[in-house]
């Protein structure tokens, strides 16, 4: 996970103004969006894994704060703080929007997001991007295994012929949240 949320860092301080309002691959979604959205994640996770309930974390669920024009330190001190949360039983239950689940399937949502919209604001902003091997890999796991709940999410895609796509682990994880 620390490896994917350097690697979403790392794009977005890369970002200059006129970025913000730039489309992204997340349909209906600007670059703004896609790192507001990533950081109301990682705030909402780490109020439930810390034991907040469903309820109260969506109701005080917070994305970045327009008054704070260092959006760079936002995006890390939640990762930080998201990744703290996280340390400890990735076995203990967590309240999800999902339903119950373990803080190691949370974590795992937790990468396939990172990893998907670093590809996007990369995408958007004209970057090449070649995401952390080792947390692409356990995001393509986790894409595998999460399918049925991918395909019931609106923000992903999955395709019948995902497995039998070439490109290697990247262009595959990329197929299996819906981006290619």
């Amino acid at each position: 996970m620390a490896a994917s949320m350097r690697g979403f860092a790392s794009v977005v301080a890369t970002l200059e103004s006129q970025h913000w309002s730039q489309t992204t691959p997340c349909t209906g979604w600007s670059v703004f969006d896609v790192v507001d959205h990533v950081v109301a994640g990682e705030r909402f996770t780490e109020m439930t894994v810390n034991g907040v309930s469903l309820a109260e974390a969506s109701d005080t669920q917070s994305g970045i704060d327009p008054q704070n024009p260092d959006v760079l330190t936002q995006v890390t001190d939640a990762a930080a703080a998201v990744l703290a949360a996280f340390d400890g039983s990735l076995d203990r239950i967590i309240e999800h929007r999902i339903g119950q689940v373990s803080a190691r399937r949370v974590l795992g949502f937790r990468i396939i997001d990172q990893l998907g919209h670093t590809w996007d604001i990369a995408t958007a902003t004209g970057q090449p991007v070649a995401l952390d091997a080792g947390a692409l890999a356990i995001g393509l796991d986790v894409a595998r295994a999460e399918r049925e709940t991918l395909e019931r999410s609106p923000n992903f895609a999955t395709f019948p012929d995902d497995e039998g796509a070439t490109g290697g682990a990247q262009s595959a994880f990329l197929r299996m949240i819906g981006r290619i």
